[in-house]
């Protein structure tokens, strides 16, 4: 093993390392990992700042708990599911970009690599890679046999399929005449020019139209909805192309994070400005209704007419107005069900099927957060203490007295200044602590990782001296 190369900042491109190299060796120079600039900012924050929703909303996604056959799982669309093992996470030793160049040529045990970087495409960090001895591409997840997502349904930042567009048609005119095969982490490879050609020459335009079509209808006025209703299809030349089909990304979840991206959660309907929450929105509603068992009854005429869609609105009111309705919980089963027969998208199915499941056999066990301990200790000390901040119970705080401190780390040799003011926790770094402060807590990032992780506990660390409090 002679080096490890991160496509992308995406868990399951970098989780498994620790299965084929050893972290020692890493350290000792014996093995490089290459990866791309923003690699460690992006896969750390990813997982960490909202690890716990996004690893909620995970389940659902790729089915995670549901049994493993036709009436099941099956997969994700993308290909089969994501490991639920440990998330491990060795930092990169060397940066493709870090010079800010587009492309990036690094000789790996005599091979030569050229790296192209194409940030803000399928992951915030993400390169493509070209081998010149075999002819080979690495589209990593720029260019693969579906329609990817823009924004994926586990939570993520909204991707920029203008920037995807534009890095795919510079891919092509790099490297699509001197390719003669094309590979991607999750897929097959495709060999020949002509079909290189086509499919990265179809994806790019198929981002681009998606980008492009719901911008011209939002600035008709249309809603997100509205859009994603309109917008439900490629143009001929594109969907019959198999490699463009929804099996992941779907046109109408795509379509809608366009929106988002460039519009935000406000639909400019000032009716949906300050909405009701789903509670009491679903109690007013059923209550208009005619009550839970009009309700119920009318909803169960329209699954007969196979309505599943108004099926599952109706009786999302009903459960949250009554989260005890058995009959109510049953029937949006049964309605989630249904569709999630229906769906192309194999993350539609899972998250349709999960919610059945849910509803008939209860909620399971929290799931752990994507913030594993090499996670964790690959924060940088600014990236901890915005995690800290995230998990101050603000209102909570915003009672007490101001706070400010200074954390000195004896190890890495850096000096921080946290103030805790008015609910929030803001922080800076020193080039020295600082005299007006109410505490000064010195200690070293590898005990810092230690309280973190559960190893020990401040008391602990306290008594033991590798913490000291001033």
């Amino acid at each position: 093993m002679k080096a490890v190369i991160y496509s992308h900042s995406h868990v399951d491109h970098y989780g498994g390392v620790k299965g084929i190299v050893n972290e020692t060796d890493v350290k000792a120079g014996k093995v490089k990992i290459y990866a791309p600039k923003g690699f460690l900012e992006h896969a750390v924050s990813e997982n960490v700042y909202a690890g716990t929703a996004m690893s909620r909303r995970a389940q659902y996604m790729y089915g995670a708990l549901l049994p493993k056959n036709e009436k099941g799982q099956v997969g994700a669309g993308l290909g089969k599911t994501t490991s639920r093992g440990t998330v491990g996470l060795i930092a990169p030793t060397d940066i493709i970009g870090a010079q800010n160049n587009e492309f990036e040529s690094v000789v790996i045990d005599g091979l030569n690599i050229e790296f192209q970087l194409t940030p803000g495409t399928e992951a915030p960090a993400e390169m493509n890679m070209y081998i010149p001895k075999y002819k080979a591409l690495g589209a990593a997840e720029n260019a693969t046999h579906t329609m990817h997502n823009i924004l994926t349904i586990r939570g993520a930042e909204v991707r920029n399929p203008k920037i995807w567009s534009t890095y795919l048609d510079k891919t092509i005119q790099q490297y699509a005449n001197k390719t003669d095969v094309l590979f991607a982490q999750h897929h097959w490879p495709t060999w020949g020019k002509q079909q290189i050609i086509s499919l990265l020459s179809d994806q790019r335009d198929m981002y681009q139209y998606i980008n492009d079509q719901t911008l011209r209808l939002i600035n008709l006025g249309y809603t997100p909805v509205e859009i994603s209703e309109q917008l439900n299809s490629l143009p001929p030349a594109l969907a019959k192309k198999w490699y463009n089909r929804g099996y992941y990304g779907t046109m109408s979840h795509n379509v809608r994070a366009v929106y988002q991206r460039y519009m935000g959660f406000y639909d400019g309907n000032p009716a949906n400005l300050n909405p009701l929450p789903p509670v009491e929105e679903a109690r007013r509603y059923i209550e208009m209704m005619g009550g839970e068992k009009a309700v119920i009854q009318q909803a169960k005429k329209a699954f007969d007419r196979g309505e599943y869609r108004w099926v599952a609105t109706l009786m999302k009111h009903v459960v949250f107005a009554n989260p005890n309705s058995n009959e109510g919980k049953a029937l949006l089963a049964d309605s989630l069900e249904q569709m999630g027969y229906q769906a192309e998208a194999g993350t539609w199915r899972n998250a349709m099927l999960m919610g059945a499941q849910e509803l008939r056999n209860g909620v399971p066990s929290p799931t752990s957060s994507t913030a594993s301990a090499d996670t964790i200790k690959a924060l940088t000390v600014d990236m901890f203490f915005d995690y800290l901040g995230i998990r101050l119970n603000g209102p909570k705080a915003a009672k007490a007295e101001d706070a400010r401190m200074n954390w000195v780390f004896t190890d890495t040799h850096e000096n921080h200044l946290v103030t805790v003011r008015a609910g929030a926790l803001t922080h800076r770094k020193v080039p020295e602590p600082v005299s007006d402060v109410d505490t000064t807590i010195t200690l070293s990032r590898e005990t810092l990782n230690n309280i973190t992780l559960g190893q020990k506990t401040f008391n602990t660390a306290i008594q033991d001296g590798s913490v000291k409090i001033q």
